[in-house]
């Protein structure tokens, strides 16, 4: 169970990414406000349902 100072770096990467953005954000007043670290959730749009197809009947 090696390399495990890679998680450190990699969370010491994504918080100061962080920090900057929201520094970006707060210092730009015409943009939307920026937010992150967030859980995105879809909205659950149903699948649009078709009629059954319609059998033909045989011709013999």
């Amino acid at each position: 169970m090696g390399q495990q100072h890679r998680k450190e770096t990699k969370r010491r990467r994504r918080s100061a990414y962080i920090k900057r953005q929201k520094e970006l954000a707060k210092n730009s007043k015409n943009t939307a406000p920026v937010q992150l670290a967030t859980k995105v959730v879809k909205a659950d749009a149903e699948p649009a349902k078709k009629a059954p197809a319609k059998k033909k009947a045989a011709e013999a």
